[in-house]
């Protein structure tokens, strides 16, 4: 329509033929842009600019974290507020100033840069090119880079990359094959998206189990051992109403944990696991109330705490002092037990005989992890 336009105006006056002409490359210039999912090698994403998902779940752009003036690159869901972020791009390297774009340069990789070239993060090299890279956002959340027919193999994804936040359909855990170790890592602090002293992995020495640990190595909580429907240690995550179906792969290429919203107890349901300094919590999307809600948390209580009666020791919430004892077994340190200290844990009375032992029954109670 504009081109037709401007050649009705040319058979005008020529100081009127030169106006339309000098209006027609600002109109072009500040007409928004229609809305996209995907960016390519020609069309990067700018500060200012974001990507929709096809069903209009989830967006992807820039943003400031409360009570920050830095720049992040994100994802995070659509209509809904507060801003829920579930992803963050670079979160070792904030962003000073709005002059950043996403775009994919010429080897195929992902690059967020400023306009001077600083390069503040860069997708994961890969061993396979495409010679027509596209990087596309889901409605699952997750941002794809893979060939523009979409029939070749995945260049770089986002859920390979997670940050604090485990989404439907993600896995936690590992590619043996290629040593992918996908885990969570919480926020610095509420405004500081940079990489913070908890992580939620899968720990795959012995029979494989989700470890929270602080600065990588001490045990703050563990899950237990895959029993088939469930961590042994979470019954929270029985299968309930059907909203909810959780699975655990475990064999020679892949050992992962992932669950899946099935929606089966009627409408479309929003979930979400976030790990933060406290705890790894699922939250549910309340659509009538526009609130998140938390649907549980673990660890549930101190007794959920890793080792907090220590070996052979017996946690019970309920009790006072909460760490107990198993028969024929007493407390490894009696001055540290008597100011509830349980941490030493119990130590057995009497040897074994290999004659009259036998097994003592104990409910809700993880298995050792080593």
């Amino acid at each position: 329509m504009s081109a037709i336009w401007c050649w009705a105006i040319t058979t005008t006056a020529m100081a009127t033929r030169v106006q339309a002409l000098a209006l027609l490359p600002l109109f072009l210039l500040f007409s928004p842009a229609p809305a996209a999912d995907s960016i390519s090698a020609t069309s990067p994403v700018a500060d200012g600019q974001t990507l929709v998902s096809p069903g209009g779940v989830f967006e992807l752009g820039f943003f400031t974290p409360p009570a920050s003036t830095a720049r992040f690159l994100g994802i995070w869901y659509k209509g809904i507020a507060p801003l829920t972020v579930v992803w963050v791009a670079n979160r070792e390297a904030p962003i000073t100033g709005t002059t950043a774009s996403l775009a994919i340069n010429g080897t195929g990789s992902l690059v967020l840069a400023d306009r001077s070239g600083l390069a503040f993060w860069s997708s994961a090299p890969s061993n396979v090119t495409s010679s027509t890279p596209v990087a596309q956002l889901l409605d699952s959340g997750n941002f794809l880079l893979q060939d523009s027919n979409g029939t070749g193999p995945v260049l770089w994804q986002s859920f390979d990359y997670p940050s604090d936040t485990l989404l439907p359909g993600m896995k936690l855990g590992w590619h043996l094959t290629t040593g992918l170790d996908r885990y969570l890592t919480t926020w610095a602090s509420p405004g500081d998206p940079s990489l913070g002293g908890y992580t939620f992995a899968i720990d795959i020495r012995g029979v494989p189990e989700g470890f929270i640990r602080y600065n990588g190595t001490a045990p703050v909580y563990r899950n237990g051992p895959w029993n088939g429907l469930r961590f042994s240690g979470e019954p929270e995550m029985a299968p309930d109403n059907g909203n909810f179906r959780f699975e655990f792969v475990a064999n020679g290429t892949n050992v992962y944990y992932t669950f899946l919203v099935d929606g089966g107890g009627g409408g479309d349901v929003v979930s979400r696991f976030v790990l933060n300094q406290s705890s790894l919590q699922r939250y549910v999307w309340l659509q009538q109330q526009q609130a998140w809600s938390l649907y549980w948390s673990l660890p549930r209580d101190q007794c959920d705490r890793y080792a907090q009666c220590g070996a052979y020791g017996v946690c019970d919430a309920s009790a006072s002092p909460m760490c107990g004892c198993p028969a024929g077994f007493a407390p490894a340190s009696p001055r540290e037990w008597a100011l509830r200290d349980g941490s030493a844990g119990c130590a057995r009375r009497t040897r074994l005989n290999c004659t009259g032992d036998g097994f003592l029954p104990l409910r809700g109670v993880k298995l050792p992890d080593a």
